[in-house]
């Protein structure tokens, strides 16, 4: 994976989360960068807000982070 690819997070924080809000998919995101042991930042939007103004990241495992090619790719 390398940043700006869309992704989909598996995790199960994220799905509890989603019964609440199911009109909008919580669970989408970009990689915002790799570390060296593997873990991916993802950067999810807030809302309807530019990303670039107001996002958030949050650290996964590799195997908890899927690709997205349907989706845009982040600049």
């Amino acid at each position: 994976m390398k940043i700006g690819d869309a992704v989909e997070v598996h995790d199960d924080g994220l799905a509890m989360l989603q019964k609440f809000f199911p009109y909008k998919p919580n669970n989408l995101g970009w990689v915002h960068e790799v570390w060296d042991d593997g873990t991916i930042l993802v950067e999810f939007p807030i809302g309807d807000d530019d990303p670039d103004e107001h996002s958030q990241i949050a650290p996964y495992p590799p195997n908890k982070v899927a690709l997205r090619e349907d989706l845009p790719r982040r600049k």
